[in-house]
């Protein structure tokens, strides 16, 4: 309803930008025909010239642009030096249209075209009027429109920047946004298909010995499939929605780390020891979003490369009220716990770019004597 509202409201802009366009057209023709400025077949092609070029696409408009400008200057170069409307096409009329050409070009004409065909409009401009046989007031009408010329070049300039940056700002937006998704998905996905895996290799195992284990294990089998396939649905909805302000999945906040950790001791049978310091519900929801992917990533690295791990441990600590939070994530198996993908994932470099953007600071290494720490720290101090 509001995108339909705002593009009534555009082609109403739009009808009332032609109807003022039209009426000044319409003046400066009535003047030219009233004073004699110029003959009425002229006025009329510099009426048409106005109603076609802008409708013209860029390389179009560049051309025909460029031979307008080289015939100005022609005229302006070869006929003879004679009276007010007698031979040369200069009025109010054709001044006007032409400053407004050269304003286009230099706005949305093809760059190589326009850099030609601007200076040879304006110099045909100027030319013009010196033919009229009046050295004063050619003098006068030529530096009249040498200043509207730069003028109108500089502001056609100017919206071809602003359309340039805003072009460009686009595409970083776009690209910003398929970052985004991809981690998202690497996020929330790979956590519940990694947890199945497991599952579905420990089912596995102990079919023979215990059978009445596996129904429980195809149960969360089954619903990390069903969050797996609302996180891609939510994911394909945004890709095809791009204006929408739904997320993937609501960002998780530090009380969720305890679901976390018992999914993932129901999942892998590792005890997971959770301790969480100082005052999370006053965190910033940028800072617990970003502390929740980083025990999430954790835990699915944990899967991955550290199956032997015998202990897990998550610290959250929140300091000075808080002012900044902690997160350690350890674990003592011999495996790599960590790391990024081997098909080149958004996991750990994920987890450092948005600890970065945050302000924060992100490491993960082997700890001693075995084991992998992955520890955050990250400021709360201009989050939201």
């Amino acid at each position: 309803m509001r995108n339909s509202a705002d593009g009534l409201f555009e082609g109403f802009l739009r009808a009332i930008g032609w109807l003022a366009a039209a009426v000044v057209l319409l003046v400066l023709a009535t003047l030219d025909v009233a004073v004699n400025a110029v003959q009425p077949l002229v006025v009329l092609l510099a009426i048409a010239v106005a109603v076609v070029m802008p409708r013209l696409k860029a390389a179009t408009l560049g051309t025909g642009a460029l031979l307008l400008g080289a015939f100005l200057v022609l005229v302006a170069l070869t006929v003879p030096t004679v009276g007010y409307g007698i031979v040369v096409p200069f009025g109010f009329t054709v001044a006007v249209v032409g400053l407004v050409l050269i304003g286009l070009a230099a706005w949305r004409a093809e760059p190589v075209r326009a850099g030609f065909a601007v200076p040879l409009l304006l110099a045909g401009l100027v030319l013009l009027p010196t033919r009229l046989g009046n050295a004063k007031a050619a003098v006068v009408l030529a530096l009249v429109i040498a200043l509207g010329g730069v003028i109108a070049s500089a502001a056609g300039l100017y919206l071809r920047m602003f359309q340039t940056n805003r072009h460009r700002q686009m595409i970083a937006a776009q690209q910003a946004q398929r970052t985004g998704i991809a981690s998202d998905l690497h996020d929330y996905v790979a956590h519940h298909v990694t947890g199945m895996v497991v599952l579905a290799q420990a089912a596995q195992t102990v079919a023979a010995s215990k059978p009445q284990a596996v129904l429980p294990a195809l149960e969360r089998i089954e619903a990390a499939g069903d969050e797996a396939m609302t996180a891609i649905r939510r994911m394909v909805t945004l890709l095809r929605e791009p204006d929408a302000h739904a997320r993937l999945s609501p960002p998780g906040t530090i009380a969720d780390i305890a679901a976390l950790a018992g999914h993932f001791t129901s999942d892998s049978g590792l005890q997971v020891r959770l301790s969480i310091e100082g005052e999370a519900d006053v965190v910033p929801i940028d800072v617990q979003s970003a502390v929740h992917r980083v025990v999430m990533e954790s835990l699915t690295n944990v899967r991955k490369h550290a199956g032997d791990a015998r202990t897990l441990d998550i610290l959250v600590r929140c300091h000075g009220r808080p002012a900044a939070v902690t997160v350690e994530v350890s674990n003592d198996g011999r495996g790599r716990g960590g790391g990024r993908s081997p098909d080149g994932g958004y996991g750990l470099k994920g987890l450092h770019e948005r600890t970065a953007a945050l302000g924060g600071s992100f490491t993960a290494g082997p700890r001693v004597p075995e084991g992998w720490t992955v520890q955050a720290h990250i400021p709360t101090r201009g989050a939201r």
